[in-house]
Protein backbone atom coordinates (compact mmCIF):
# COMPACT_ATOMS: atom_id res chain seq x y z
CA UNK A 1 0.00 0.00 0.00
CA UNK A 2 0.51 3.74 0.07
CA UNK A 3 3.49 5.25 2.38
CA UNK A 4 3.94 8.70 2.26
CA UNK A 5 6.57 11.03 4.19
CA UNK A 6 5.20 14.31 5.85
CA UNK A 7 6.29 16.29 8.15
CA UNK A 8 4.88 19.08 9.96
CA UNK A 9 7.01 21.93 12.12
CA UNK A 10 5.17 23.56 15.09
CA UNK A 11 7.86 26.13 16.72
CA UNK A 12 10.76 24.06 17.78
CA UNK A 13 8.52 21.11 17.12
CA UNK A 14 9.09 18.67 14.02
CA UNK A 15 6.43 15.40 13.55
CA UNK A 16 7.95 13.14 10.63
CA UNK A 17 5.25 10.27 10.02
CA UNK A 18 4.84 7.71 7.54
CA UNK A 19 1.35 7.00 6.42
CA UNK A 20 -0.92 4.89 4.54
CA UNK A 21 -2.60 7.28 1.89
CA UNK A 22 -5.45 6.67 -0.58
CA UNK A 23 -5.55 9.03 -3.71
CA UNK A 24 -8.00 8.91 -6.76
CA UNK A 25 -7.26 9.88 -10.50
CA UNK A 26 -10.12 10.54 -12.42
CA UNK A 27 -9.58 11.16 -16.35
CA UNK A 28 -12.52 12.50 -18.21
CA UNK A 29 -10.94 10.17 -21.52
CA UNK A 30 -9.24 7.04 -21.91
CA UNK A 31 -7.38 8.45 -24.77
CA UNK A 32 -4.80 10.24 -22.87
CA UNK A 33 -3.04 7.27 -21.80
CA UNK A 34 -3.38 5.28 -25.12
CA UNK A 35 -0.76 4.67 -27.70
CA UNK A 36 -2.73 7.37 -29.91
CA UNK A 37 -3.11 10.17 -27.04
CA UNK A 38 0.96 9.68 -26.28
CA UNK A 39 1.61 10.52 -30.45
CA UNK A 40 -1.26 13.17 -30.21
CA UNK A 41 -0.02 15.27 -26.96
CA UNK A 42 3.94 14.12 -27.40
CA UNK A 43 5.38 11.25 -25.61
CA UNK A 44 7.05 13.27 -23.12
CA UNK A 45 3.51 14.61 -21.90
CA UNK A 46 2.33 11.20 -22.01
CA UNK A 47 5.28 9.72 -19.80
CA UNK A 48 5.31 12.19 -17.22
CA UNK A 49 1.69 12.34 -16.98
CA UNK A 50 1.31 8.75 -16.67
CA UNK A 51 4.64 8.40 -14.52
CA UNK A 52 3.29 11.35 -12.13
CA UNK A 53 -0.04 9.68 -11.67
CA UNK A 54 1.72 6.21 -10.35
CA UNK A 55 4.09 7.83 -7.97
CA UNK A 56 1.02 10.39 -6.82
CA UNK A 57 -1.24 7.27 -6.27
CA UNK A 58 0.87 4.96 -4.64
CA UNK A 59 3.63 7.53 -3.14
CA UNK A 60 6.68 5.54 -4.79
CA UNK A 61 8.55 6.16 -7.76
CA UNK A 62 9.03 2.85 -8.89
CA UNK A 63 8.72 -0.86 -7.23
CA UNK A 64 4.52 -1.00 -6.02
CA UNK A 65 2.82 -3.18 -7.09
CA UNK A 66 0.33 -1.44 -9.75
CA UNK A 67 -2.61 -3.32 -11.37
CA UNK A 68 -3.83 -2.66 -14.81
CA UNK A 69 -7.59 -4.44 -14.74
CA UNK A 70 -8.76 -3.03 -17.92
CA UNK A 71 -8.56 -4.36 -21.55
CA UNK A 72 -9.26 -0.71 -23.27
CA UNK A 73 -6.91 0.53 -25.34
CA UNK A 74 -6.60 3.16 -23.37
CA UNK A 75 -4.91 1.15 -20.89
CA UNK A 76 -3.63 -1.59 -22.18
CA UNK A 77 -1.12 0.22 -24.94
CA UNK A 78 2.73 0.02 -24.75
CA UNK A 79 3.65 3.20 -24.53
CA UNK A 80 1.62 3.13 -20.70
CA UNK A 81 3.45 -0.10 -20.00
CA UNK A 82 7.18 1.40 -21.09
CA UNK A 83 6.35 4.58 -18.76
CA UNK A 84 5.65 2.05 -15.15
CA UNK A 85 8.66 0.01 -16.42
CA UNK A 86 10.01 1.06 -12.41
CA UNK A 87 6.87 -0.69 -10.76
CA UNK A 88 5.84 -3.97 -10.94
CA UNK A 89 2.75 -4.29 -13.44
CA UNK A 90 0.03 -6.68 -13.45
CA UNK A 91 -1.70 -6.40 -16.96
CA UNK A 92 -4.81 -8.86 -17.17
CA UNK A 93 -7.34 -7.16 -19.29
CA UNK A 94 -10.69 -6.91 -17.54
CA UNK A 95 -10.43 -9.32 -14.21
CA UNK A 96 -13.61 -9.53 -11.70
CA UNK A 97 -12.21 -8.17 -8.31
CA UNK A 98 -12.50 -8.56 -4.72
CA UNK A 99 -11.28 -6.24 -1.65
CA UNK A 100 -8.60 -8.62 -0.99
CA UNK A 101 -7.49 -9.17 -4.12
CA UNK A 102 -7.42 -4.88 -4.85
CA UNK A 103 -5.39 -5.22 -1.51
CA UNK A 104 -2.23 -6.99 -2.91
CA UNK A 105 -1.76 -3.45 -5.03
CA UNK A 106 -1.23 -0.20 -4.16
CA UNK A 107 -3.04 1.40 -6.98
CA UNK A 108 -5.74 -0.17 -9.86
CA UNK A 109 -6.06 1.31 -12.95
CA UNK A 110 -9.64 0.97 -14.70
CA UNK A 111 -11.36 2.35 -18.12
CA UNK A 112 -14.38 0.78 -19.67
CA UNK A 113 -14.87 -1.92 -17.05
CA UNK A 114 -18.45 -3.19 -16.40
CA UNK A 115 -18.65 -3.61 -12.70
CA UNK A 116 -21.17 -5.22 -10.14
CA UNK A 117 -22.80 -3.73 -7.52
CA UNK A 118 -20.04 -5.50 -4.99
CA UNK A 119 -17.10 -4.58 -7.41
CA UNK A 120 -18.05 -1.03 -6.56
CA UNK A 121 -18.44 -1.57 -2.85
CA UNK A 122 -14.94 -3.17 -3.23
CA UNK A 123 -13.49 -0.17 -4.83
CA UNK A 124 -14.72 1.99 -2.01
CA UNK A 125 -14.23 -0.20 0.81
CA UNK A 126 -10.40 -0.10 -1.25
CA UNK A 127 -9.65 3.25 -0.97
CA UNK A 128 -11.19 3.68 2.63
CA UNK A 129 -8.41 1.43 4.03
CA UNK A 130 -5.48 2.80 1.89
CA UNK A 131 -5.89 1.92 -1.78
CA UNK A 132 -4.97 4.18 -4.75
CA UNK A 133 -7.59 4.02 -7.76
CA UNK A 134 -7.30 5.62 -11.42
CA UNK A 135 -10.22 5.90 -13.60
CA UNK A 136 -10.30 6.36 -17.31
CA UNK A 137 -13.94 7.49 -18.05
CA UNK A 138 -15.83 8.24 -21.93
CA UNK A 139 -14.66 4.85 -23.21
CA UNK A 140 -18.52 4.32 -24.05
CA UNK A 141 -17.60 0.85 -23.64
CA UNK A 142 -20.18 0.25 -20.80
CA UNK A 143 -23.99 -0.52 -21.13
CA UNK A 144 -26.07 2.23 -21.34
CA UNK A 145 -23.22 5.13 -23.24
CA UNK A 146 -22.29 8.07 -21.47
CA UNK A 147 -25.18 7.98 -18.84
CA UNK A 148 -24.66 4.41 -18.09
CA UNK A 149 -20.95 4.99 -17.71
CA UNK A 150 -20.90 8.07 -15.44
CA UNK A 151 -24.00 6.39 -13.37
CA UNK A 152 -21.28 3.24 -12.74
CA UNK A 153 -18.52 5.39 -11.73
CA UNK A 154 -20.14 8.05 -9.86
CA UNK A 155 -21.52 5.27 -7.51
CA UNK A 156 -17.82 5.04 -6.66
CA UNK A 157 -16.68 8.49 -6.80
CA UNK A 158 -18.94 10.31 -5.86
CA UNK A 159 -17.93 8.60 -2.09
CA UNK A 160 -14.97 10.56 -2.96
CA UNK A 161 -16.66 14.14 -3.43
CA UNK A 162 -15.77 13.25 -7.50
CA UNK A 163 -18.35 13.21 -10.45
CA UNK A 164 -18.73 12.37 -13.89
CA UNK A 165 -21.30 14.25 -15.80
CA UNK A 166 -23.78 11.96 -17.93
CA UNK A 167 -23.42 13.13 -21.47
CA UNK A 168 -19.83 13.01 -23.17
CA UNK A 169 -18.03 16.31 -23.61
CA UNK A 170 -17.47 16.45 -27.25
CA UNK A 171 -14.16 18.05 -26.33
CA UNK A 172 -11.24 16.68 -28.82
CA UNK A 173 -8.04 17.60 -29.05
CA UNK A 174 -4.38 18.51 -27.15
CA UNK A 175 -5.04 21.03 -24.52
CA UNK A 176 -2.70 22.98 -22.98
CA UNK A 177 -2.01 21.88 -18.56
CA UNK A 178 -2.88 24.87 -16.46
CA UNK A 179 -1.72 23.42 -13.30
CA UNK A 180 1.93 22.98 -11.83
CA UNK A 181 0.59 20.45 -8.72
CA UNK A 182 2.50 17.14 -8.86
CA UNK A 183 0.26 15.20 -11.20
CA UNK A 184 0.78 17.58 -13.88
CA UNK A 185 4.51 18.39 -13.38
CA UNK A 186 6.47 18.42 -16.37
CA UNK A 187 3.42 18.05 -18.80
CA UNK A 188 2.03 21.00 -21.04
CA UNK A 189 -0.63 19.65 -23.10
CA UNK A 190 -2.59 15.95 -22.73
CA UNK A 191 -4.90 15.10 -25.46
CA UNK A 192 -9.03 13.77 -24.51
CA UNK A 193 -11.63 12.71 -27.16
CA UNK A 194 -14.81 13.32 -26.56
CA UNK A 195 -15.36 11.89 -22.33
CA UNK A 196 -17.71 12.36 -19.45
CA UNK A 197 -16.67 15.71 -17.84
CA UNK A 198 -15.13 15.59 -14.13
CA UNK A 199 -16.44 17.73 -11.09
CA UNK A 200 -15.72 17.84 -7.62
CA UNK A 201 -18.28 18.10 -5.39
CA UNK A 202 -16.75 19.45 -1.97
CA UNK A 203 -13.32 21.18 -1.13
CA UNK A 204 -11.86 17.29 -0.33
CA UNK A 205 -11.34 16.75 -4.13
CA UNK A 206 -9.65 19.33 -7.31
CA UNK A 207 -9.78 19.26 -10.50
CA UNK A 208 -6.32 19.93 -12.00
CA UNK A 209 -6.90 20.25 -16.02
CA UNK A 210 -9.60 22.19 -17.43
CA UNK A 211 -10.32 22.41 -21.82
CA UNK A 212 -13.15 24.35 -23.03
CA UNK A 213 -14.76 25.23 -19.62
CA UNK A 214 -15.00 21.56 -18.43
CA UNK A 215 -12.79 19.58 -15.95
CA UNK A 216 -10.82 16.70 -17.21
CA UNK A 217 -8.96 15.40 -14.72
CA UNK A 218 -10.15 15.62 -10.81
CA UNK A 219 -7.73 13.70 -7.72
CA UNK A 220 -8.84 13.12 -4.22
CA UNK A 221 -6.57 12.40 -1.22
CA UNK A 222 -7.92 10.62 1.74
CA UNK A 223 -8.66 13.06 4.28
CA UNK A 224 -7.82 10.96 7.82
CA UNK A 225 -4.52 12.14 6.97
CA UNK A 226 -5.04 15.75 7.75
CA UNK A 227 -4.73 17.65 10.78
CA UNK A 228 -7.77 17.12 12.57
CA UNK A 229 -7.29 21.21 13.34
CA UNK A 230 -6.85 21.87 9.43
CA UNK A 231 -8.89 19.57 7.04
CA UNK A 232 -7.96 21.37 4.20
CA UNK A 233 -4.08 21.89 4.41
CA UNK A 234 -3.49 19.47 2.06
CA UNK A 235 0.32 19.76 2.34
CA UNK A 236 0.04 17.68 5.22
CA UNK A 237 -0.03 14.37 3.40
CA UNK A 238 1.68 15.15 0.07
CA UNK A 239 5.47 14.85 -0.22
CA UNK A 240 7.22 18.25 0.47
CA UNK A 241 9.12 18.01 -2.37
CA UNK A 242 5.96 18.59 -4.08
CA UNK A 243 4.42 20.99 -1.46
CA UNK A 244 5.45 24.65 -3.75
CA UNK A 245 3.36 22.80 -7.08
CA UNK A 246 0.47 21.67 -4.81
CA UNK A 247 -0.03 25.35 -4.07
CA UNK A 248 -0.50 26.39 -7.73
CA UNK A 249 -3.07 23.52 -8.35
CA UNK A 250 -6.45 25.48 -9.85
CA UNK A 251 -9.22 26.31 -7.27
CA UNK A 252 -6.75 25.20 -3.80
CA UNK A 253 -6.75 28.19 -1.35
CA UNK A 254 -4.68 26.26 0.88
CA UNK A 255 -1.07 27.61 1.20
CA UNK A 256 1.81 25.62 3.24
CA UNK A 257 3.54 28.65 4.91
CA UNK A 258 0.44 30.64 5.82
CA UNK A 259 -1.13 27.10 6.86
CA UNK A 260 1.87 26.13 9.08
CA UNK A 261 2.10 29.59 10.40
CA UNK A 262 -1.69 29.34 11.98
CA UNK A 263 -0.86 26.40 13.68
CA UNK A 264 -1.30 26.11 17.14
CA UNK A 265 1.57 25.76 19.73
CA UNK A 266 0.91 22.46 20.63
CA UNK A 267 1.30 19.41 18.92
CA UNK A 268 -2.07 19.07 16.14
CA UNK A 269 -4.13 16.14 17.22
CA UNK A 270 -3.68 13.61 13.82
CA UNK A 271 -5.89 10.37 12.90
CA UNK A 272 -2.93 8.46 11.13
CA UNK A 273 -2.48 4.98 9.96
CA UNK A 274 0.88 4.36 10.90
CA UNK A 275 3.25 1.73 8.78
CA UNK A 276 7.15 1.39 8.86
CA UNK A 277 8.84 2.79 5.79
Amino acid sequence: MNRIRFQLVTGMLALTASAYASGIIVDNDEWTLSNAGFASEGTTNGTNYAKNAAMFLTGASGGDKIWIDSDDFGLDGTDLSSALSAYTLTDTGFSAFTLPELEGYSAVFLAGDTLTLAEETALINYVNTGGSVYVAAGTDQIPGGAAGEAAQWNAFLNTFSLSLASGFNSVVGNFPTTSSGPVLSGVTQLYYNNGNSVSATTSSAQIIATASRQGMIGIYIESSLRPQSFPSLQQAFLPESVWPDWDCIEGNASHRDTALQQLPPQKPPLRLRTAAV
